[in-house]
């Protein structure tokens, strides 16, 4: 990601402290697409699963339903993830952010993002966004939260 530049230890609005994903966080929608076509580096799941929802990477992996396997030839090859895969990942980023501003807190919006919820038939928001609709849903009920509408 030719925009998105490391800083160890740094704070995020989200409150991780990797400047990546800070940085992805802050590019405009249409950036953001151009990364996600061009390719997350696989490096980014490990800082999202530890930085983002404090979990395991296999966790992560098997909510967002995308191969350890694929993940660990593409870190072994210095590949890319494809665009289907880099959209999954994008999206626990970015609802991620979201549910810190709702939640005011980054820790709070990650226990939240794990937990199963009745409004998506009993599964957590993080395993709906393999999905463009989990996506939407989960924001709608993040919204639903933030504007103080019952859920």
């Amino acid at each position: 990601m030719p925009a998105i530049r490391s800083s160890p230890n740094k704070a995020t609005p989200s409150g991780a402290r990797d400047s990546r994903l800070a940085a992805f966080i802050q590019l405009d929608p249409i950036a953001q697409s151009r990364e996600i076509r061009l390719g997350l580096e696989p490096n980014i799941i490990g800082l999202v699963a530890s930085e983002v929802l404090n979990t395991s990477i296999q966790s992560l992996l098997a909510s967002l339903r995308i191969p350890s396997s694929t993940v660990t030839r593409k870190l072994a090859a210095g590949d890319r993830l494809s665009s289907g895969e880099s959209d999954r990942v994008s999206r626990v980023i970015l609802i991620h952010a979201h549910a810190a501003d709702v939640f005011e807190s980054g820790e709070l919006a990650a226990k939240w993002m794990q937990t199963p919820h009745a409004e998506l038939g009993g599964e957590s928001p993080v395993s709906m966004l393999d999905t463009q609709a989990g996506y939407d849903e989960v924001q709608r009920i993040l919204q639903r939260i933030e504007f103080g509408v019952g859920v």
